[in-house]
């Protein structure tokens, strides 16, 4: 019940957006009565917050493979890897995501993915340790905190928002191309 619940809860808002969702019309499109999706959700917000926490779960998943998988990687190819799985995640949850950026009251959801942000956040730390690791302290702090805003904003834009007539690919290599740049390079 709580799948099919969510299941329709995520094509409402792929279809409609957050300010067309409504527990009554998830509950139509699920099947069940309004009455049976109150016994497990409080209203909206509530769906939306479990959409929001099984998206996350998800990219996790899926990011931390991608890390584990780019360990071995040269340099740049590893950083490839990572942005690609990243922007393949956020496109799968499309939906979710595209809501709690442009749509949904901040409150709780001021950041949308936290959890990826500070697993992506580690893996970072650890790749500049171990692929530049002469910078000091404080300077691998500031090109971490850039990495992060320019990775997370970037793939977010080209998994959401891409430019027409530019590759998805060519996208992600011109990300990996800087990021390797501002991450490497002392």
């Amino acid at each position: 019940m709580v799948e099919r619940v969510l299941a329709a809860a995520a094509r409402v808002l792929e279809e409609r957006g957050y300010a067309g969702l409504s527990t009554n019309r998830v509950a139509a499109a699920a099947g069940v009565s309004v009455g049976s999706l109150y016994r497990y959700f409080h209203d909206k917000d509530d769906l939306v917050e479990e959409l929001r926490r099984r998206s996350a779960d998800d990219v996790m998943a899926d990011l931390s493979q991608g890390m584990a998988d780019a360990v071995t990687m040269p340099t740049r190819d590893a950083i490839r890897h990572v942005l690609a799985v990243l922007v393949a995640a956020l496109q799968r949850h499309r939906a979710v995501t595209r809501a709690l950026l442009h749509e949904v009251p901040l409150g709780a959801h001021g950041n949308v993915l936290p959890e990826v942000e500070r697993q992506l956040a580690h893996f970072t730390r650890m790749f500049v340790a171990s692929h530049a690791p002469d910078l000091d302290r404080v300077e691998a702090e500031a090109r971490i905190h850039l990495a992060m805003g320019i990775a997370l904003t970037t793939c977010l834009r080209i998994a959401l928002d891409p430019p027409a007539g530019v590759s998805e690919d060519r996208l992600v290599d011109l990300t990996a191309e800087l990021l390797t740049l501002g991450l490497t390079v002392g």
